[in-house]
């Protein structure tokens, strides 16, 4: 089977601290930058196999544009935020998904790439929850895609239907539904969750893991977040 290529996009967040999101980082075959993530990265450039910052250029001096060179890509379009630019990138590109910004009709993505975000929480809090609900709306444009979201805290995904995650007693968990129609219930967590409608964002948030894996339900897209760590 061939090995999937993990490709890491960097958004221009709080660069990552902590060991988990930073061996993503260093351990990816391919790192795509947000053009005002790169000078956080400059440190780390020398560590990366393939490397390429992409972005409308407004965050890039001429002189790093200069020594970029081809790994340089402006894309100049202004309705979408300089995370999506390089998703789109990836998949067009390292997944082999054609893909136009304006485009609705995709064809299904391929699954040999394995997609971590770093960076994309932390500094300005709107562009903190703008990129957190780009996780439902890539889940959307590629269905079936391997995507999570790494902090220093923790990891997000998108789910849909029933599945059992991996996990550890009290671990904690946090729910966020973007749509009230969509209805949770789990099984494993220390407050349960009966075909739950969340009309707001925190109120399936801040729950625990009773045992080594638990399992959620949904009718629709679901931002699922897990902590590295058990509370104390």
């Amino acid at each position: 089977m061939e090995k999937r290529k993990h490709i890491v996009i960097l958004a221009a967040g709080d660069f990552p601290t902590h060991p988990v999101p930073l061996a993503a980082l260093r351990e990816a075959d391919f790192v795509v930058c947000c053009d005002s993530a790169y000078e956080g990265m400059k440190n780390e450039e020398s560590r990366m196999k393939n490397l390429v910052v992409i972005g409308d250029g407004d965050s890039l001096s001429a002189a790093d544009k200069q020594t970029l060179g081809d790994r340089w890509i402006h894309v100049a379009e202004q309705d979408y935020n300089d995370l999506h630019k390089a998703m789109a990138w990836v998949m067009d590109e390292v997944g082999g998904m054609r893909y136009e910004v304006s485009t609705s009709d995709l064809r299904p993505p391929t699954s040999n790439l394995k997609i971590t975000i770093l960076g994309a929480t932390g500094r300005r809090e709107d562009h903190t929850l703008g990129n957190l609900s780009y996780l439902a709306t890539f889940a959307d444009e590629y269905p079936g895609i391997d995507l999570e979201m790494l902090t220093d805290h923790g990891r997000f995904i998108t789910f849909c239907g029933t599945q059992t995650f991996p996990s550890f007693p009290r671990q904690q968990v946090s729910l966020v539904v973007f749509n009230p129609a969509v209805g949770i219930t789990s099984e494993g967590l220390r407050w349960p969750l009966h075909d739950f409608h969340p009309s707001l964002w925190w109120q399936a948030t801040l729950n625990e893991a009773l045992t080594d894996r638990f399992t959620l339900s949904a009718n629709g897209p679901v931002l699922l977040f897990r902590t590295y760590d058990p509370k104390p």
